[in-house]
């Protein structure tokens, strides 16, 4: 019986980590612009009788999630990087990192 071979177009890895690595940056930018506009409507909320207040929490909903979506991305970014750069050396154990959830 032969054994498993695998394979990996290395580009197309690499190609994959850098975006996740991309849409990271991008959302953490969102996530301080959301917590920049959140601190001002909150200073706002003194002035427009609670609707500024409602907006920042909803804005702060939204800024959990993207922070979130940042943090998984930049897992994602760092295993495909991880499993190409094993690959190469030989090392095919790599998918473990696929099946861990996200850190922290």
């Amino acid at each position: 019986m032969a054994g498993n071979v695998v394979q990996m177009d290395y580009g197309v890895m690499t190609n994959a980590s850098k975006k996740f690595a991309k849409a990271s940056s991008t959302l953490t930018l969102v996530g301080k612009m959301l917590t920049i506009i959140i601190g001002v409507l909150r200073t706002a909320a003194f002035f427009s009788a609670g609707t500024s207040a409602a907006l920042a929490n909803y804005l702060e909903v939204i800024k959990t999630k993207v922070n979130k979506l940042a943090k998984l991305c930049t897992e994602f970014s760092e295993d495909l990087a991880r499993a190409v750069t094993d690959h190469k050396s030989g090392d095919l154990k790599g998918k473990k990192y696929f099946g861990e959830g996200v850190r922290g």
